[in-house]
């Protein structure tokens, strides 16, 4: 156990082994202090306080661990690393900044989850694949890297709000404002699927507004950019012909698991997640305008077994009942939204974009994050080489897809039709489920796999016999002949002892009469 510094000659003393500082930086701070506080070398707090925090030479996360005596850990491969953001069972994210100048968050997987070569492996592929998520509306990826056996990714460090922060603290949103950042979530997932990606956990603490609406002065988000975080529980949807990586690929998701939020969660993800596709994705983005225009979730149930069922059989409240002056034709858009059958919802984010349309209020187009053009040349140049071609499978060219009424299923097309995008605007054509092959994984929160059970105990159970009774085999008579025997025995043991006690007690030939 580290023990607590007690001086500020100490403290100064861990800051240069540290490296955050220089000591010849570090000898002009203390000497400061000194002039401006003389005999004041125990007051180890007011020292940490006033170096520390927003405007000082470290932050307080820094500066608690300097105090507990570590000296190691606040750089990897070029990044120094700032605060901790969160914790998860496969690592921590981290706020850092690159010796370039570029604000970053870190995802670092956990030196004890890095020794399972399935775990890394899936790791790294998933890593390499945000790095090439390039979208507005979508956190971007700038770096997979690994340093002294610590795999991480640089992710776009995010200074916003989320949706579910937004909605503890106005209750609900105008449909305007809310169908404004509802389109660009389908503006986002549509890139996702373009990249061949699900993100299965679609909800508000999922959605962030950049910069955070409360910071900017009027508490809207209308000038706001919309990104979808953690897709690291999204999955590649590789042809089904398994490839190299797919044997590496670990296994983290069992059949009967639920994977994502029961909140927003589609029926059909409730049954299998591993099967789920782009309109899962939809379905849960409905329930999520919904939650914004009401203030409430779809359906509210103490239990999440209640809670799933109500998703796959009840339809959703009528949206007056919450919000008497609901536009006229946005009932029916959330209606297919939420339908039941993936078949019935729209089939892909730029038709379920159009349907918005008309709702949306004006406001500001989505931004790009700002990148240091020194750490974007230095990414070109170091980086991308790094980290190669993310592994790819090529896919059979699709059939053209008709256009269709709603409400009525396409008709086969053509085996000879050019290929076309399922996305295409003309079409209404259900997206092909994933391949079957287990391999979700959140980069960052998934639970560690539980130990192995004990093997278990054996169980005897007792298998009913319909043969009559005079049906007597070899081991019934054994067991008879076992049982006669030993009933005779018993009765014999019992006449014989009945006969010696009758003997005890009767009186003996020479034994005197009793007196009269």
């Amino acid at each position: 156990m580290a023990t607590p510094v007690t001086s500020v000659r100490e403290f100064c003393s861990l800051l240069a082994k540290s490296q955050l500082l220089t000591a010849d930086e570090v000898d002009a701070v203390r000497r400061r202090w000194e002039a401006e506080h003389p005999g004041a070398d125990a007051q180890v707090e007011a020292f940490v306080k006033s170096i520390s925090g927003r405007k000082g030479v470290i932050t307080h996360w820094q500066a608690a661990l300097l105090g507990r005596g570590r000296t190691d850990g606040f750089f990897l491969e070029g990044y120094k690393i700032l605060e901790q953001l969160g914790k998860g069972q496969m690592g921590g994210v981290y706020k850092a900044v690159h010796g370039l100048g570029q604000v970053v968050a870190l995802k670092i997987l956990s030196a004890s989850r890095a020794r399972d070569v399935r775990v890394l492996a899936r790791f790294q592929r998933e890593a390499r694949l945000l790095t090439q998520l390039d979208h507005p509306n979508v956190v971007r990826a700038y770096q997979v890297g690994e340093a002294g056996g610590r795999h991480f990714i640089a992710m776009e460090y995010l200074d916003g709000e989320t949706l579910d922060e937004v909605l503890d603290r106005r209750g609900r949103l105008p449909v305007p404002e809310a169908v404004r950042l509802v389109r660009q979530a389908l503006d986002g997932l549509g890139h996702l699927h373009e990249k061949r990606t699900v993100h299965r956990d679609v909800k508000p603490s999922n959605l962030m507004v950049v910069p955070a609406p409360s910071k900017r002065g009027p508490d809207n988000t209308l000038d706001a950019t919309l990104k979808v975080l953690d897709v690291g529980l999204g999955r590649e949807l590789f042809e089904e012909v398994p490839g190299p990586d797919d044997q590496t690929s670990t296994q983290l998701t069992v059949e009967g698991a639920v994977v994502g939020t029961p909140d927003y969660m589609s029926p059909e993800q409730a049954k299998d997640a591993r099967v789920t596709d782009i309109r899962s994705d939809l379905y849960s983005l409905g329930c999520v305008l919904f939650h914004l225009v009401t203030g409430r979730p779809v359906f509210r149930e103490a239990s999440v077994t209640a809670q799933l069922l109500r998703h796959a059989t009840d339809p959703p409240p009528p949206l007056t009942a919450s919000l008497p002056d609901a536009p006229a034709g946005l009932q029916a858009v959330l209606d297919t939204f939420l339908a039941k059958n993936p078949d019935d919802r729209y089939q892909s984010p730029a038709e379920a974009s159009r349907a918005l349309r008309p709702f949306e209020s004006a406001g500001a187009a989505p931004a790009r994050p700002g990148v240091n053009p020194a750490f974007a040349k230095w990414l070109e140049t170091e980086s991308q080489a790094e980290a190669g071609p993310l592994p790819t499978a090529t896919l059979p060219p699709s059939p053209p897809a008709p256009v269709v009424k709603p409400g009525t299923r396409p008709a086969p097309a053509a085996k000879s039709a050019p290929a076309q995008p399922p996305w295409q605007p003309a079409a209404r054509v259900a997206p092909q489920p994933l391949p079957p092959d287990d391999d979700l994984v959140d980069v960052e929160l998934v639970a560690a796999p539980p130990p192995p059970a004990p093997p278990p105990k054996p169980v005897y159970v007792k298998v009913p016999d319909d043969r009559p009774l005079t049906d007597l085999n070899r081991r019934d008579m054994l067991m008879l002949t076992a049982g006669g025997v030993g009933v005779v025995a018993a009765l014999a043991a019992g006449y014989g002892l009945a006969r010696l006690v009758q003997s005890l007690r009767s009186p003996k030939a020479e034994d005197p009469p009793p007196a009269e």
